[in-house]
């Protein structure tokens, strides 16, 4: 069993990221809807395996909508997916 396993996914829209699903060691899993105009999802995770190891952070983009151009476009304008909880 791991010592700590959390994440957290953003959703990139035209209004910029929005924070989604998130998953904490305490409070368990917080589901949240998708919004309806998003462009790209991201999940940001950290994991530990023991409590004497380092934690793992992993970014990941787990969907992207087809338009490349407008998903390229948001990421200019707004930056990448928050890198934290």
């Amino acid at each position: 069993m791991a010592a700590s396993n959390e994440w957290t996914e953003w959703h990139l829209t035209p209004w910029g990221w929005v924070k989604g699903s998130e998953k904490d060691d305490f409070k368990g899993l917080s589901p949240r809807e998708t919004p309806d105009d998003c462009v790209m999802s991201a999940k940001h995770s950290e994991y530990a395996g023991s409590v004497h190891s380092g934690i793992d952070r992993k970014d990941e983009v787990i969907w992207k909508h087809a338009d490349a151009e407008l998903v390229d476009s948001l990421l200019r304008q707004h930056g990448p997916a928050p890198r934290h909880l």
